[in-house]
C-alpha cells in the first residue's frame, strides 16, 4: 500500500449552559465507550462520529464500504447519493438562532500530490459541505498548525491542539475532520444565588463537595422502573434541543443503568415522560475527554478500513491504495447556571410509573453518578456520564 494513510479526526466542542445519530451507533457507543470508562467523566458525539465515518464511506468500495454501511445503518439506503443527502440534511439543523449557536463543519485536508475524484467531490463536497484543501503533509508542523487553527475557529477555541505534528508525515494522504459545536442558554435558567456547596457521592464509600445548582420549575419528568432510574429533560432557549439527565435510584447504579440503555432510544424517551413540577439539583460540571476510536470501531466490526485490504478507490483521482491509520475523538463540555457549551432491534419497553392525581413536586437530586444526553426528538448529538469531581 506504499504506506499511504487516511487520518480521520473527530472533533467535538460542547458549550456552557448560559446543547442525526442512529440508535444503533448511540447505544453501541454507550456500551463500548461510556460504560467502559466507569471511573472517568465521559462525553462522545454519536452524530459527529457518524458524519466523519460517512465521509469515509462515500469514498469506499467493496468490503470496506459494506462494513461502514452496516455500522452507519445504511443497508436500506439506496445509494451513496442518498446517504450523502441524509447526512447533508444535518446542516439544515445546525443553525444559530437567537442565543443558541449550533455549528457542524466538515473539512478534507489532501496532500498536494493528490486530487479527490470527481465522484467524491460531488458527494462529499457538494452534498456534505466538506471543503477540500491541499496541504503538504511532509511539512508536518505547519500542516498540523493549520488543521488545529481551523478546529479552534470552528469550536470557539474549546478544542485546542487536537493533532500533534508527529501524527503527520509524508505518507499521509488525507485527513478528514468533523467538528460539532453547541452553545445555548437554558430556557429556565438557574439562579447563581441558589448554587451552594453540596456532597456528591462518587460511590457508596466516597464523596466530594460540588457546586450544586438548584431550581424548581416545570419540566418533563419520568420515573422508569424498568431502568431503576428517574429522568428529567431541560430545554434550551431558541432551539428544540434539550438535555436529558438519567439518574440511577441507587448511588452505585450507573453500570446497571448503562447496560439497560443499550435497548433504549434516548432520542425517543421524551415521549414516555410527562410535564411535572420538579425540584432539580444538578452539579455544575466541566471536562474534556480524549479517545482513540480505532479499537472501539474495530469492536463494532470496522476492521477492513484499517488493513491492507482497505478499498477507498472512489476517493482519489489517482489510483493509490490508502487505509485509515487513526481515528481520534476529542470533546469538551461545560454546564453551568446559564446554559451549556459543547464542542465535540429490540427495544426495552419504557413505561413511566402511574401519575398521581394529587399535585406534588418531584425531587431530582443528582448527587451521585448520572448519564446525560444532548438531543432532540430524532438525534442524539452528545452522550456521556459524570462520575466524579
Amino acid at each position: 500500500m506504499n504506506g499511504i494513510y487516511l487520518l480521520l479526526l473527530i472533533i467535538i466542542a460542547m458549550a456552557s449552559c448560559d446543547n442525526v445519530a442512529g440508535q444503533t451507533m448511540t447505544s453501541q457507543l454507550i456500551q463500548s465507550v461510556v460504560s467502559a470508562q466507569p471511573n472517568e467523566n465521559v462525553i462522545v458525539s454519536p452524530i459527529s462520529i457518524e458524519t466523519c465515518l460517512a465521509l469515509a464511506y462515500l469514498g469506499a468500495e467493496g468490503e470496506t464500504a459494506e462494513e461502514l454501511a452496516n455500522s452507519l445503518a445504511l443497508k436500506h439506503v439506496a445509494d451513496k447519493q442518498s446517504a450523502a443527502q441524509k447526512y447533508g440534511k444535518l446542516f439544515e439543523k445546525t443553525k444559530s438562532v437567537g442565543s443558541a449557536t449550533f455549528r457542524l463543519a466538515n473539512r478534507i485536508y489532501l496532500d498536494q500530490r493528490f486530487q479527490i475524484s470527481t465522484k467524491y467531490n460531488e458527494l462529499a463536497v457538494n452534498q456534505m459541505h466538506a471543503n477540500a484543501e491541499n496541504v503538504r503533509f511532509a511539512d508536518a508542523t505547519a500542516t498540523a498548525a493549520a488543521i488545529n487553527s481551523w478546529v479552534e475557529a470552528e469550536t470557539d477555541n474549546k478544542i485546542r491542539g487536537l493533532i500533534p505534528a508527529n501524527s503527520l508525515d509524508a505518507n499521509t494522504a488525507l485527513v478528514l475532520v468533523n467538528a460539532l459545536y453547541f452553545k445555548a442558554k437554558w430556557l429556565n435558567q438557574f439562579s447563581n444565588h441558589s448554587t451552594a456547596k453540596r456532597e456528591f457521592h462518587t460511590s457508596a464509600a466516597r464523596k466530594s463537595e460540588v457546586d450544586m445548582m438548584k431550581q424548581t420549575d416545570t419540566f418533563l419528568y419520568g420515573d422508569f422502573k424498568e431502568l431503576d432510574a428517574t429522568a428529567v429533560e431541560m430545554n434550551y432557549l431558541n432551539t428544540d434541543v434539550s438535555m436529558l439527565v438519567l439518574l440511577p435510584k441507587s448511588v452505585d447504579g450507573l453500570a446497571s443503568l448503562e447496560t439497560k440503555l443499550k435497548s433504549v432510544d434516548l432520542a425517543k424517551l421524551s415521549a414516555a415522560m410527562r410535564t411535572e413540577e420538579v425540584n432539580i439539583q444538578l452539579p455544575k460540571f466541566k471536562f474534556e475527554f480524549d479517545l482513540d476510536l480505532k479499537p472501539v470501531l474495530a469492536q463494532l466490526g470496522l476492521t477492513t478500513m484499517f488493513s491492507d485490504k482497505a478499498d477507498f478507490s472512489s476517493m482519489l483521482a489517482q489510483k493509490e491504495k490508502v487505509a485509515v491509520s487513526q481515528v481520534q475523538h476529542k470533546a469538551f463540555i461545560e454546564v453551568n447556571e446559564s446554559g451549556t457549551e459543547a464542542a465535540a432491534a429490540t427495544y426495552l419497553k419504557i413505561v413511566p410509573l402511574s401519575a398521581t392525581f394529587a399535585q406534588q413536586t418531584y425531587q431530582f437530586v443528582a448527587d451521585h453518578p448520572f448519564v446525560f444526553a444532548i438531543k432532540d426528538n430524532e438525534n442524539v448529538y452528545f452522550v456521556g456520564h459524570v462520575t466524579h469531581f
